[in-house]
C-alpha cells in the first residue's frame, strides 16, 4: 500500500498544483472522485486493463462530459504509464492537499449508532479545536463496534468504542 501511495504522490501533486494555478481545485477534486470510484469498481477496473480499449476510449470513459482538456491530458499521462490502478490514491492525496492548503480537514468517524445533531456539532467543535481546522465529518455506521466510536482525524486516532476499551482493560490486567 504504501508503494502505491509512493507512485501517487507526484500525479496527486503535479494535479493539484496545476488546477489551483488555473482555479479548478474543485472541479479536479470531483472528477477525481468520480475516477477513483471508477477504478474501484471490479468491472470497471477490468476494462481499464482490457487490451482492446483504445486509450481514447478509456479517456472518454473516465472523463465523461468534462471538456476540460488541461484534465483530460492528465488521464492520458495516467494511461500512457499504465497508473490508472492509483486513481484511489491519486483522489486521496489530492484531497489532502487540498484540505492542507484551505485549512480544513476531514475526519472519519465510525460509530456503532447515528450521532445526533448535537453529538455531531460538539464533535466537530472539539476537533476544531484540538487541530485549528475546520472540520469536515465523514460519518459511518459500524455495528460490530457494539458501542462508542472510533475517529480518524489526520494522524490522530481516537478509539472510543467498547471493544477499544476492553481490549485497554485486558491489557491493564494482563501486564
Amino acid at each position: 500500500m504504501s508503494e502505491l501511495i509512493t507512485l501517487a504522490r507526484p500525479y496527486a501533486k503535479a494535479a493539484y498544483e496545476f488546477a489551483k494555478s488555473v482555479d479548478k481545485v474543485t472541479e479536479w477534486q470531483k472528477q477525481l472522485a468520480i475516477a477513483a470510484g471508477m477504478a474501484e469498481h471490479e468491472v470497471v477496473a477490468g476494462i481499464f486493463s482490457n487490451p482492446d480499449i483504445t486509450d481514447g476510449q478509456l479517456v472518454a470513459l473516465i472523463v465523461g462530459d468534462d471538456n476540460d482538456q488541461h484534465y483530460q491530458n492528465f488521464i492520458k499521462l495516467m494511461i500512457e504509464n499504465d497508473r490508472l490502478s492509483l486513481l484511489p490514491d491519486v483522489a486521496q492525496l489530492y484531497q489532502h492537499y487540498y484540505e492542507q492548503d484551505s485549512g480544513a480537514q476531514t475526519v472519519d468517524v465510525y460509530s456503532a449508532a447515528a450521532l445526533s445533531d448535537e453529538q455531531q456539532q460538539r464533535l466537530v467543535e472539539a476537533l476544531g479545536r484540538r487541530t485549528g481546522k475546520s472540520i469536515n465529518l465523514n460519518i459511518e455506521i459500524d455495528e460490530t463496534l457494539l458501542g462508542g466510536a472510533k475517529i480518524y482525524c489526520g494522524d490522530l486516532v481516537i478509539d472510543g468504542t467498547l471493544s477499544g476499551k476492553i481490549e485497554r482493560l485486558k491489557t491493564e490486567l494482563f501486564n
